[in-house]
């Protein structure tokens, strides 16, 4: 709505009592015309009027929506399926305050099996877009990128899979096998003795596994291990007992529910007048695979109406992006009263096979939605007691420092060198305490002169020029309220000059060290000030000190081998630097240009045949083919 008619509460209420008794999505709009709300319902006249009563008698979020709105819209649906598809969409599109807005599934990680190729391995893919555009196998999304790294490493352990960089069969029989073959890690796909067979029979029941059929993995694995005692093979044998141990460990860890068929997703709520968490169990098998839970503030939830339709959207939402729909999800009475006919209906069509959203009133399946209501509560109040001890932090270290606000956004820069080479300028970002690593930047620095001073200067000379005239990076708009440096007084001062000359004022001091390297003081030019009397200011400022170190020299570092790399390459007849780095690039590492064909290192768009074979010489010196 461009510009929002503002109704008083009466003329809301005879607006809503105009309306049919038919199926259809509402929109509450407030002062600005924004979107604050978005609702379904199979009675629309019954569902808005339900809020237009006397405010006291709603529970509090309820009432801020009610305060808050000065006008709706509705749209009439065919169905109440149809209102739930259009509910979604416009959540999607309007991302309104008081709706249950979960987190956008493109950001969570997927685990990638890459079964398009010969040998097939594990990695993790952050994006769903690749689904379409190669053969490979995908599961999840997982709640972490933490989790899938988890079942990575299981399963390589459980089914020694290759986690080098070679790439098979290419690199077959070039090089000795790595440590992880020796430490009976690795099948050794790189010693030619595992045959293509061997290794896809590994791979079959890799993905019993990551379906979570625990069972018949063990049974396949029993059988193979007694088979291979029989044949005297007491190597491979005790590998596999070693790995059926692991699996059944495993098992027993995660074992949630007695009845090893169970499997459900299970929501529960914690919810008050601070804030909620919905938590979900994901269980397959009887086991608890994975645990998501979803903060909101205040606002973030209308969770105490007990009905279908303030659950249609949190449900609908969590599985439009997911492939993994359970047979049977479990609402907790805290969230929901009602089962919920139109979502069931949408994910079994979805799903393909019949979808039941239960709220269990007993039995087994209540202590289930009674855990997850337990888990969201102390997920948030767990979060909570995080929040203020972070926040009594930033109160102690404005307190120390004088500052006049709260440095909810600190910045830090540190500048890195390979002598006169290869100087990075490394500029981390705390919010609240914590460190937010995709608001991390480096800057290249020109100055040809290994001058801390003047790598710092021109750093920030151009972060706080974006900060005053680049639209498309908002992270340079908002300024920090505290600026600190990984230096002395000389940076403070230089710092200070450059923020006096562009006309800002930010509190900027430098994080002062011992001659062990250590954080002694901050200072702010002219006076050390001690942080050695509070604990948690010193660890704080320390972490701060080595997180902006190790960015920045990471960031050099990188330069520097990439640079050393292309050196070797450019030695190459006809291969300069932007040769190099295509090389590098297609190939990832020296190892395996090193270990490539002729004819593979002419695939590489921009490489010649004639460059492709002074490369392979350049590798096999004594290769008269």
């Amino acid at each position: 709505m461009a510009s929002t008619e503002i109704l008083t509460f009466d003329e809301m209420v005879r607006k809503a009592h105009s309306l049919p008794l038919k199926p259809g999505v509402y929109m509450y709009y407030d002062r600005e015309g924004t979107v604050i709300y978005v609702g379904k319902s199979k009675a629309l006249r019954n569902r808005v009027s339900s809020y237009l009563v006397n405010p006291d008698r709603h529970p509090p979020k309820t009432r801020r929506l009610v305060k808050s709105a000065v006008n709706f819209e509705t749209i009439v649906t065919s169905s109440e399926t149809e209102a739930l598809i259009l509910e979604n969409e416009l959540i999607k599109k309007y991302q309104p305050k008081y709706n249950i807005l979960l987190k956008d599934d493109k950001s969570y990680p997927y685990l990638r099996l890459s079964t398009g190729d010969d040998y097939p391995t594990l990695s993790l893919e952050r994006s769903r877009s690749r689904k379409k555009d190669d053969k490979s196998m995908y599961f999840g999304p997982y709640s972490s990128a933490g989790a899938v790294w988890g079942i990575i490493n299981t399963a390589n352990s459980i089914f020694r899979l290759p986690v080098c960089r070679r790439s098979f069969p290419r690199d077959i029989g070039k090089a000795r096998p790595c440590l992880y073959y020796h430490m009976n890690k690795c099948v050794g796909v790189c010693t030619g003795k595992v045959s293509k067979t061997q290794y896809a029979e590994q791979i079959k029941r890799l993905v019993s596994f990551l379906k979570n059929d625990y069972r018949s993995v063990c049974a396949q694995m029993r059988t193979e291990m007694n088979k291979a005692a029989e044949a005297l093979e007491f190597e491979r044998a005790a590998q596999l007992r070693d790995s059926i141990a692991s699996l059944e460990k495993l098992c027993q860890h995660q074992s949630i529910v007695g009845d090893l068929s169970f499997e459900a997703d299970v929501f529960g709520l914690f919810t008050d007048d601070i804030g909620s968490c919905v938590s979900l169990m994901i269980i397959r098998e009887g086991r608890l695979i994975d645990m998501i839970n979803y903060h909101f503030g205040a606002d973030g939830i209308i969770g105490e109406e007990k009905d279908s339709d303030s659950v249609s959207a949190l449900i609908t939402g969590f599985y439009s992006g997911r492939d993994d729909i359970p047979k049977r999800i479990l609402v907790s009475h805290m969230l929901c009263s009602s089962p919920d006919i139109a979502a069931a209906d949408l994910l079994s069509e979805k799903s393909g096979k019949k979808v039941h959203i239960l709220c269990p009133e007993r039995g087994e399946n209540r202590r289930l939605t009674n855990m997850a209501d337990a888990n969201a509560k102390e997920a948030e109040l767990h979060k909570r007691e995080l929040y203020r001890r972070d926040e009594k932090t930033l109160i102690k270290l404005a307190q120390t420092l004088c500052l006049e606000v709260l440095p909810e956004k600190i910045e830090a820069i540190d500048i890195s060198n390979n002598g006169k080479d290869d100087i990075t300028a490394g500029i981390i970002c705390i919010k609240n305490a914590r460190f937010s690593k995709k608001d991390y930047r480096s800057f290249n620095i020109n100055t040809g002169l290994q001058d801390d001073y003047a790598a710092t200067e021109e750093a920030l000379r151009r972060r706080f020029a974006r900060a005053l005239t680049e639209d498309g990076d908002s992270h340079w708009k908002e300024l920090p309220d505290l600026l600190l440096l990984d230096g002395g007084a000389g940076h403070v001062m230089t710092v200070k000059r450059l923020l006096s000359e562009i006309g800002l004022d930010i509190p900027t001091f430098g994080m002062v060290k011992d001659d062990f390297h250590k954080t002694r003081c901050l200072t702010d030019g002219e006076h050390e000030i001690s942080i050695a009397g509070n604990t948690a200011v010193f660890n704080f400022i320390y972490k701060i000190q080595e997180e902006v170190h190790r960015f920045a020299f990471s960031r050099m570092d990188n330069k520097r081998r990439k640079k050393v790399k292309q050196s070797s390459l450019t030695k190459i007849s006809g291969i300069g630097a932007k040769k190099a780095d295509l090389l590098l690039r297609h190939f990832g590492t020296i190892a395996n240009l090193a270990a490539a064909e002729q004819d593979e290192i002419a695939e590489v768009r921009g490489i010649s045949a004639g460059e492709a074979h002074n490369i392979y010489r350049h590798f096999h010196p004594g290769d008269k083919a």
